[in-house]
């Protein structure tokens, strides 16, 4: 029994090390998104601005449409990287008591 206990343990603090590099990518990922996010509506604003100020002009009325497609884009990916670390969080809260549960 004590073979199957320690196979299970390696096992799942193999798993437990790969969450530990999977959720700092997921971060970094969801930081570049933030980023992009800010520069993105940045850029809507002053082109929103310049159209204000009378400037009707096709390409910068393309750019707005391609900075909402942008948006749309990044907003859906933001929401996919909060599921899948929440997904993570999960399955990190359930490995101890799975640990627990097979040391009885």
């Amino acid at each position: 029994m004590s073979f199957h206990k320690n196979v299970d343990d390696r096992r799942f603090q193999a798993l437990a090390r790969a969450l530990d590099l999977i959720q700092p990518e997921i971060e970094r990922e969801s930081e570049r998104l933030r980023q992009a996010r800010k520069r993105m509506t940045d850029c809507a604003a002053f082109c929103l601005e310049a159209t204000e100020n009378g400037d009707r002009g096709e390409r910068l009325s393309a750019k707005l449409v391609i900075l909402s497609h942008d948006l749309a884009a990044n907003q859906a990916r933001e929401l996919l990287l909060e599921q899948q670390k929440s997904f993570l969080a999960k399955i990190r809260a359930g490995l101890p008591r799975i640990l627990h549960s097979q040391r009885m």
